[in-house]
């Protein structure tokens, strides 16, 4: 279908979970009908429910919620094993995801921005000039991305999902005279403490054009009772600054911080500290001149519109969905939008 109205925007791919039948917000308003609601990302993947209106799901447009009905073929979050749990440790649970239960909808919205649709929250000092010069060059580009499970594409569906392909395919699409090498040195698990150790071999020996550096998810995590944060907000702060120098010093690259999303505040090892560890990145980056990838702004932005953390995280404890990870791109394309 043609959208002819400026103000008409298309969602694609937002993930949700329903708890029984109670209306959950979309992330727009103003939905128009003809909504596609279905079981996976791609509707061709093996195994795919294309779900009906009215007979598993409601939209109530005024409102711009979704729900169940109560012959729905929507599994039922309510279901999930830590459904209504405080906080869970996923250890003890073997199967403590949301795959199971998350559904993705396609739907039409009116916006009242035209242009921007609210992404001014990403105003950033420092862009990628540098490196818009040698794509417009076309020359031989190589980026590495460093971080942990959620720069790995942790939990995203496909690789092409994952926000650093996203973010990659755009620079191809608006460049297609360059060649564009994506190298993915993140590690599941990790911390800066251990990812600063590797920096040299990982990142630096690679001579990378740009860098993006992803940590602070792990570093925030509760260790047990006696310690708050895994790697304390002072040791990543100098962790994370090291980094930066020992990149500008030894090459030529564009940088990004990627400040964190937000995990699972039911989780038992959320410190409730991201806020801290995102000020640090952010501080860093008008320090240092990096670019900034602001993660935590928008997802802050997604839960006060009322989406809630288990509709934005797959893993329902720190790895965004497939939407997440548009979220993660989004961060990142505010850097090319000129």
């Amino acid at each position: 279908m043609t959208i002819d109205n400026p103000y008409i925007k298309r969602q694609l791919m937002e993930t949700i979970v329903l708890v029984q039948e109670e209306g959950q917000q979309l992330r727009h308003s103003g939905i128009q009908p003809g909504a596609y609601v279905r079981s996976h990302a791609v509707s061709t993947d093996k195994g795919n429910v294309i779900y009906i209106e009215n007979e598993d799901y409601v939209i109530d447009y005024k409102s711009g919620t979704i729900s169940r009905t109560g012959r729905s073929r929507i599994p039922d979050w309510g279901n999930h094993p830590v459904y209504g749990v405080k906080g869970f440790d996923h250890r003890d649970y073997p199967d403590y995801s949301n795959r199971g239960y998350m559904i993705y909808i396609d739907y039409d919205y009116e916006s009242e921005d035209e242009v921007n649709d609210g992404i001014s929250v990403l105003a950033s000092v420092n862009t990628l000039d540098r490196l818009i010069r040698k794509l417009k060059a076309g020359q031989p580009l190589r980026y590495v991305v460093f971080g942990d499970s959620i720069s790995t594409g942790g939990d995203a569906s496909r690789d092409d999902f994952a926000f650093y392909s996203l973010f990659a395919n755009d620079l191809r699409e608006r460049y297609p005279e360059a060649e564009l090498e994506v190298v993915n040195k993140a590690l599941g698990g990790e911390g800066s403490t251990t990812a600063l150790e590797r920096l040299e071999q990982d990142v630096i020996a690679l001579q990378p054009d740009l860098v993006s550096i992803g940590y602070g998810m792990n570093d925030q995590c509760t260790m047990g009772p006696d310690i708050r944060n895994g790697i304390p907000p002072g040791l990543f702060e100098e962790n994370i600054r090291a980094m930066v120098q020992q990149i500008q010093r030894k090459t030529n690259a564009d940088i990004i911080l990627v400040t964190p999303c937000i995990s699972n505040p039911h989780w038992k090892h959320s410190s409730g500290d991201l806020a801290i560890y995102t000020d640090i990145l952010l501080r860093l980056s008008r320090e240092l001149g990096t670019c900034v990838a602001d993660v935590h702004a928008l997802w802050i932005r997604e839960l006060q519109a009322g989406k809630t953390h288990e509709s934005l995280l797959l893993n329902n404890v720190n790895h965004p969905s497939d939407y997440g990870h548009a979220l993660y791109y989004k961060a990142f394309s505010h850097l090319i939008s000129y």
